[in-house]
């Protein structure tokens, strides 16, 4: 690591050098240059033709509406946005046919049982008992999925969706790939769907059965002085529907007579909703196996209450369990005696689906995850109007959400980006995404199989790893400083560190000086049983990730053309002059000893600059 910083500190030198400027049309440069026309009209400029923002605006529109709608996007998607624009990409992704992360984990899973087969024996794999495919293989579904999928809008909302109804593999989940899967599954494939069936779905889900202790969660028993477990039922309320407090529609919070928040729940509440999530169980157990090939997707046992379990099936109602009688829910509601169990759920559901609340709590993350950390409360609003009526009477339409957040003039127009209420830090994730996806990385065997356990190591950053219920960042997070002052947020913030923003510049430069794309293998390791081999230096030619920069080094002697081509894919045009400057020398310089070298000098420049970091 060392090494690498030195190596950083040493090509940032270079930037001081002395560098040749080309200077033609549209490449950049207007030094000297005096341009004349007949209008200036709608804040047109006629030097915008001569320096090349007026040629690309449509593609810097694209660029910088995918940032914010996908995982990463090369020069052709941008193109081929910025030709039919950005409702009727939507429209488009809506009607592409989803992928199933399960599925991808349990292909990988079998992969690698026929390597463990091979290098061990079937029989010695039934003795002991020793595989069971653990989050590495979700990991690399994850990412295999990522790399090869075209709904990207999809995958992107996905995202959003994971960090605000999350479970983590930092508990024994990370014993099950498949049920990680398969609860990612339940937020992709109703990533435009209803938001009601994603919180049903969720809450029979058994990865947050588990995560949150609803699984088995008991009635009361008096004589064991036992009462139903209000974990679920708190975090329900608190980060997937309603919030803390009582709200207005543009997301502000509603104040009492004392000019005190109001509470949008208490303990009572929590209490109630408790006896509602109890009797739920696991739908299916395993006990035993004869062959290998009996040996179920999941088998080891993180509840410590039967032998093995269904982590993908929805957990059932054991109504012997459930808390009888009345239950007392929000808004005055009543759940009614002699129910069964999952009536009363449903009706719990349907009371907080409905809550006033759900529309600017859930609309205004949705904001902060995809488009910017301080959206106006009128946006938050229009959000939260689109999330409470989709026009034809739906609530909770999801597509209809979407178009609204990513559609919106506080989105789209570019009079925004100067605010300083504007933008949001791309979270570690999407950096990486990004930077995969915009140069096409891929290894030969076409597996990107990627782990990525040191690239979560150095950013505190993975899908499905928070370290709690409350992701990685909350949506109310604010860094000491000049954003804490001006009464601003940066959820994304509470990630960077002095540690963290060091160790991103070094993991930049390993990527591309380095040559070291992801942590992919697709042989089984000779030491530990059930994992995937870990030591680069074992794992085999073929599955070496490498980018595509050809059309970048076809650049390279046209510094200021490459600079900007580098804008328009990583930042949408918001590139400043001075960092501009920066690239362009050392592009220049470099390019006169090794082309390569300064084609990916100028992408490490670019992806570590605060211009990049900052989405606009």
């Amino acid at each position: 690591m060392k090494r690498l910083i030195l190596l950083s500190s040493t090509l940032l030198s270079l930037c001081l050098a002395q560098a040749q400027v080309n200077d033609h049309f549209g490449a950049g440069q207007v030094n000297g240059v005096v341009v004349t026309s007949s209008s200036q009209s709608n804040g047109s400029s006629a030097v915008a033709t001569i320096n090349g923002q007026g040629m690309q605006e449509h593609l810097f529109d694209a660029s910088r509406f995918l940032s914010q709608s996908t995982l990463g996007a090369n020069h052709e998607l941008i193109s081929e946005v910025a030709a039919f624009g950005p409702e009727a990409w939507i429209d488009m992704q809506y009607t592409l046919p989803t992928m199933s992360y399960r599925d991808t984990t349990q292909m990988i899973w079998d992969y690698f049982v026929d390597l463990y087969v091979n290098q061990w024996g079937e029989s010695e794999i039934i003795n002991n008992g020793n595989i069971f495919p653990v989050a590495v293989y979700w990991r690399q579904a994850w990412w295999n999925n990522t790399m090869k999928g075209e709904d990207q809008l999809r995958q992107r909302v996905a995202l959003a969706l994971s960090e605000i109804l999350v479970v983590s593999e930092k508990s024994q989940l990370d014993l099950v790939a498949m049920g990680l899967a398969d609860y990612y599954d339940v937020l992709y494939k109703n990533a435009f769907g209803n938001y009601r069936d994603i919180l049903e779905e969720v809450t029979f889900h058994p990865a947050m059965g588990f995560f949150l202790s609803h699984l088995n969660n008991e009635k009361t028993n008096v004589a064991a002085n036992t009462h139903p477990d209000e974990n679920y039922a708190r975090e329900v309320m608190q980060l997937f529907t309603i919030g803390l407090y009582e709200l207005n529609q543009d997301g502000s919070i509603q104040f009492d007579a004392n000019n005190e928040p109001i509470p949008s729940y208490d303990n009572e509440d929590i209490q109630e909703y408790a006896k509602v999530f109890t009797g739920l169980g696991p739908a299916e157990y395993w006990s035993h196996w004869e062959d290998l090939s009996s040996i179920p997707v999941f088998w080891d046992n993180p509840f410590n209450t039967v032998p093995s379990i269904n982590m993908y099936m929805p957990m059932v109602m054991f109504q012997q369990w459930h808390e009888p009688g009345e239950k007392y829910l929000l808004n005055g509601q009543v759940v009614p005696a002699g129910q069964t169990g999952n009536e009363d759920i449903q009706d719990a559901i349907d009371n907080l689906f409905n809550h006033p609340n759900v529309g600017p709590f859930i609309g205004k993350q949705l904001i902060q995850r995809l488009v910017k950390s301080n959206p106006s409360p009128e946006y938050v609003e229009r959000v939260a109007q689109a999330f409470n009526d989709n026009g034809d009477g739906v609530r909770g339409d999801m597509k209809a959400v979407i178009k609204a957040i990513l559609l919106d003039d506080e989105a789209r127009n570019c009079s925004w980006i100067d605010l300083p209420s504007s933008g949001k830090m791309r979270e570690p994730i999407v950096r990486y995404t990004q930077f995969m996806r915009a140069f096409d990385a891929n290894n030969q065997s076409n597996r990107p199989w990627n782990s990525a356990y040191y690239f979560e190591q150095i950013v505190n950053q993975h899908v499905l790893a928070s370290p709690s219920v409350f992701n990685f960042f909350l949506p109310s997070y604010s860094p000491h400083g000049e954003i804490f002052d001006q009464g601003l947020v940066a959820p994304e913030f509470q990630l960077l560190t002095s540690a963290t923003s060091v160790n991103y510049v070094n993991l930049v430069f390993a990527w591309l000086l380095g040559g070291f794309y992801m942590e992919v293998s697709t042989i089984p390791s000779p030491d530990v049983p059930g994992y995937p081999e870990g030591d680069i230096a074992n794992v085999p030619i073929e599955d070496f990730v490498l980018i595509d920069i050809t059309d970048e080094l076809a650049l390279v002697n046209q510094p200021e053309v490459l600079t900007e081509r580098l804008n328009l894919i990583f930042l949408g045009g918001t590139m400043s002059a001075e960092t501009k400057a920066t690239i362009t020398e050392t592009i220049s310089t470099l390019a006169f000893f090794d082309e390569e070298a300064a084609v990916k000098s100028g992408i490490f420049l670019t992806l570590i600059s605060p211009d990049y970091v900052i989405q606009k």
